[in-house]
């Protein structure tokens, strides 16, 4: 840190500053570089480091319904969820903003999804032998996640307003954080920091585990972990979010206990019987009838059939390997066009 302090010094001299403003700029730098973050004094340093024309960042920052395409993809629970897919140069910033500075940023070790080192298996493994599961999902979990809050990520770190309104707008889209951006799953984690840590806290009063994959919270504990629901709730009101009550569920030892979709009861981690009998059931028509006639059977007209299957498959494996080198052996003796 010193190496580039002393640098700066020097150039701030050379270029004539006075010295309160060089003394603000070094301040500046200083907490930056604390923080584990690059060093960027304003929108034309941004435009040099990341490489991006000034005018291109402009254009984005005030028309930047331009820059998104939209696409739908159907829920499970019915009707369809917003993707708003970035263009190709607003990518390109959104990725440049995740891997310079918003990896570096200190997120809840309660938090198990959107994490490089962590997977839906971890997020289970800390409820297995659990008395009682408690399960609640978060509303309309990115949508909620508004521009001020994404402001207040890069100025609470030491960013420059100017520079927290640049990172924010290239991040949010209509004022909320869109689906579809690479920056904003991290972007999620970090807001939820403060609820992590709310929630762990009450967990730990009431001798329960607690833990988040995105939008999905889950508790575990003795049966009077019932009361959480309602703590809970008013806690996520507190930090501008809300309750999906339709999705709060309650599971006893002697229920089948699922968390993210995985089944733990049993002191193991296993997929849902119905999504692997689905899935043998499917591979089984495609071997025996072809793949285009059990996509006309069925009336999918899916691009990427394989793949789809495929990524199924690699979903079993992580969690049953054996079951998953089933799998893939069936998969492997189907005759695909490609």
């Amino acid at each position: 840190m010193e190496n580039y302090i002393d640098r700066l010094k020097i150039l701030l001299r050379e270029s004539g500053y006075g010295k309160h403003y060089s003394e603000k700029c070094i301040e500046y730098a200083r907490r930056l570089i604390e923080n584990n973050l690059p060093v960027i004094f304003d929108i034309d340093h941004f435009s040099l480091v990341s490489g991006a024309p000034k005018e291109l960042i402009l254009k984005i920052l005030f028309a930047d319904s331009n820059y998104y395409s939209l696409a739908q993809i159907p829920k499970k629970s019915g009707g369809f969820r917003d993707l708003h897919i970035p263009s190709v140069e607003l990518k390109y910033l959104q990725c440049w903003i995740l891997d310079n500075i918003l990896i570096k940023v200190q997120i809840s070790p309660y938090a198990t999804g959107f994490c490089n080192n962590k997977s839906i298996i971890d997020n289970a493994k800390m409820h297995i032998g659990s008395e009682c599961i408690l399960n609640m999902d978060i509303k309309d979990f990115f949508p909620s996640i508004k521009f001020t809050m994404v402001f207040r990520i890069f100025a609470y770190y030491g960013y420059t307003k100017e520079l927290s309104f640049v990172f924010a707008k290239l991040c949010t889209y209509e004022d909320s954080l869109p689906q579809g951006s690479p920056a904003s799953p991290c972007i999620s984690n970090i807001v939820s920091l403060r609820i992590d840590k709310r929630l762990s806290l009450l967990a730990e009063k009431y001798n329960a585990c607690y833990s988040r994959y995105a939008d999905d919270i889950t508790f575990s504990g003795n049966g009077g972990i019932k009361k959480l629901i309602e703590i809970t709730a008013k806690i996520l009101t507190e930090e501008g979010f809300s309750l999906n009550t339709k999705k709060t569920r309650m599971q006893f030892s002697h229920q089948r206990q699922e968390v993210t979709g995985l089944i733990i009861n049993g002191g193991t981690i296993r997929v849902n019987k119905k999504y692997k009998r689905d899935l043998y059931q499917i591979c089984y028509y495609c071997k025996k009838f072809g793949v285009d006639s059990h996509l006309q059977k069925i009336k999918c007209n899916k691009s990427f059939y394989k793949e789809h299957l495929y990524g199924k498959a690699y979903f079993v494996n992580m969690v049953e390997p054996e079951e998953g080198k089933k799998l893939f052996k069936i998969l492997n003796e189907i005759q695909w066009d490609y």
